[in-house]
Formats: C-alpha cells, sequence, structure tokens
C-alpha cells in the first residue's frame, strides 16, 4: 500500500505543479491551487482506482500527442486536444467493450476531484495566513489529505451515487480526459523547449525544474509514509474486530 500511495503520489505532484504552471495565465492568484489540486485528485484517482483504463488513457495520449507533433509543423493546441480527446475516448470505449476493469473509474476519479479540490482549499487558506511552504512541503501535504478524504469520506458519498452509463462510457470519459491531459502535458515541454524564455515565461508562470521535482519528491514522499500509516491502521484494527469477535 505504501509503495502505491508513493506511486500516485508522485503522479499527483508532477500534475498539480504542472496544472499551477497552465493556470498562471488565468491570474486567480493563490487560489489556483484550488483547482490545480482538484484536477490532479481527479487523475491521480483514476490511476488509484481504475489502472488498466488509465493506462489506456495514458498511451492514446502519449501516441497522439507525441504524433501529431512529429507529423505537423504548425503546431495547433486546439487541434491536438481535440485529436487527443478522440483518440483517448475511442481506446476506452474499445477497452470498456471488452474489459470490466473500468467498472467505477468515473465516480472514483469524481471522489479524486471533490477530495482534491477540498485538499486544496485547505492549503489556500494557509496561504491565507501568511503561511508559505514550498512544493516539496505542497506536495508532502495535499497527497496524504487528498487520500485521506478519498477513503474515509468522499467515496462513501459518490459512490452512493451509482453511476448508470455503461461500462464503454465510462472508459471513453476517464480514458478520453487522460488523454487530453497527457498530450497536454507533452505539448507544454515541447513548447517550452523550442521556444525561447521570455516567451515562455508567462506561460510557465514561475515554475521551475527544481519545484516540479519538488513536487513530485514530496508527493511520493507524503503517499508513501500515509499509504503506510493507513495500511498499518486498518490491519491493527482488523485485528482488534477479530480479537472482539474471539472473546
Amino acid at each position: 500500500r505504501a509503495i502505491i500511495w508513493g506511486f500516485v503520489g508522485s503522479i499527483f505532484g508532477g500534475l498539480y505543479i504542472a496544472f499551477i504552471s497552465m493556470m498562471g495565465v488565468i491570474s486567480l492568484g493563490h487560489l489556483v491551487v484550488i483547482p490545480a489540486a482538484a484536477f490532479a485528485g481527479a487523475v491521480g484517482a483514476a490511476f488509484y482506482g481504475s489502472f488498466q483504463v488509465a493506462i489506456v488513457g495514458t498511451l492514446a495520449g502519449a501516441v497522439s500527442g507525441i504524433g501529431y507533433q512529429v507529423l505537423t509543423s504548425n503546431l495547433q493546441t486546439v487541434d491536438m486536444v481535440w485529436i487527443s480527446l478522440m483518440c483517448g475516448m475511442l481506446a476506452g470505449y474499445l477497452y470498456g467493450n471488452t474489459h470490466n476493469a473500468v467498472s467505477g473509474a468515473l465516480m472514483k476519479a469524481l471522489t479524486g476531484l471533490v477530495a482534491g479540490a477540498l485538499a486544496g482549499s485547505l492549503l489556500w487558506l494557509i496561504s491565507l495566513s501568511g503561511v508559505m511552504v514550498n512544493s516539496f512541503f505542497t506536495g508532502a501535504l495535499l497527497v496524504p489529505i487528498t487520500g485521506a478524504l478519498y477513503i474515509f469520506g468522499i467515496f462513501k458519498i459518490i459512490n452512493k451515487l451509482q453511476c448508470k452509463l455503461p461500462l464503454p462510457l465510462v472508459g471513453a470519459v476517464v480514458a478520453g480526459a487522460l488523454s487530453v491531459v497527457v498530450a497536454g502535458s507533452i505539448g507544454s515541454v515541447h513548447a517550452a523547449i523550442t521556444t525561447s524564455y521570455d516567451v515562455v515565461q508567462p506561460a510557465i508562470h514561475i515554475i521551475d525544474f527544481t519545484q516540479v521535482m519538488g513536487s513530485v519528491l514530496g508527493g511520493a514522499v507524503g503517499g508513501f509514509v500515509a499509504g503506510g500509516v493507513y495500511a498499518w491502521a486498518g490491519l491493527k484494527g482488523l485485528k482488534r474486530q477479530k480479537n472482539e469477535v474471539g472473546v
């Protein structure tokens, strides 16, 4: 559990700092942490709750994003987004037609979205108090809080909604969304490499490589510790219940 949470935490940390960068131009100020944490939580929950369909969406986004940039000399972000969305939805639809692993993927992603938004709101309130934390501690803080909300609260509520969509459509929605995120990330990296710093600076906000790696590492450490603690607490509770039954 600790290793899985650490892996998902590293994904969360990388996506969070990427969303902070991409949303920097919207001028949300400190509020940007809320949607960034929400979207990162949704993607992280998709990986944690439905790993197979997440891999399908990731591969579709990587292939379509890289393929588009290789085949065209005039990069149009909107076109790439539409292509990656269609590829992801097609791949997810085909996968959902043949596998039951997509069951619950949409509700789990929605749970991650809500849990991430709540964790981001807490971080925003902390920022209002004047307390400043670096990217490492931000990732290490957001991942355990989002995970705790996911497991102990939000999922129990959202899961009761019982998604009525057919499995192929669930796979299409989740894989399509992940495909867009992956292709968009590839496009951002490509733009940052091929464009001068003066042009890219407003788009990438004030994010540098140290902050990116700090957020990834912080998310991984926070997830590793939290996953281990939650698993240990769960095992202790299970043993206690068995002992009470035995008595």
